[in-house]
């Protein structure tokens, strides 16, 4: 009876385990995701100038979004709304015709969008990793980083 008993309990822990590891084996195809569209992607701003972007709390996160119809740049600053035009031409960016409205912020909040800003001026390269788009300026400078966030 113990010997049956021994027997039963070695299988079922050779089959838990064996299960654990295909279950690992099966989330490992998903851990690397394909890479986001630049165009139509809502991209939150995370990094810019090498630190990280914080949301205050009431108002929007800094973002753009890259629509295709008319090469049309829209966004938020993380105060005022963003507006504007892209050219596209394989990995090099252009932004032009940028602006914002003009309501006032908070001064953390006024830096971001100044920084932010004066970010898309430079920007003249972008990739896109996964979920994360990177801005780049001359000599692949990192300007700014980006997180698709998936509204649906």
């Amino acid at each position: 009876m113990k010997r049956l008993l021994a027997i039963s309990v070695f299988i079922g822990i050779l089959l838990m385990t064996s299960g654990c590891i295909v279950a690992a084996t099966d989330s490992h195809k998903y851990t690397t995701s394909p890479d986001e569209s630049l165009i139509n992607t809502y991209w939150k701003l995370v990094m810019l100038d090498g630190a990280p972007v914080v949301t205050h709390e009431d108002f929007r996160e800094a973002h753009l979004v890259l629509h295709q119809e008319a090469s049309r740049l829209a966004g938020a600053t993380g105060c005022n709304t963003l507006m504007g035009s892209y050219r596209v031409e394989n990995e090099q960016i252009a932004f032009g015709q940028i602006a914002s409205t003009k309501m006032a912020c908070p001064t953390t909040q006024m830096k971001t969008e100044r920084d932010f800003l004066t970010a898309l001026k430079q920007v003249t390269a972008w990739s896109v990793d996964g979920a994360t788009l990177v801005l780049s300026g001359d000599n692949n400078e990192l300007l700014a980083a980006f997180e698709a966030v998936h509204l649906y």
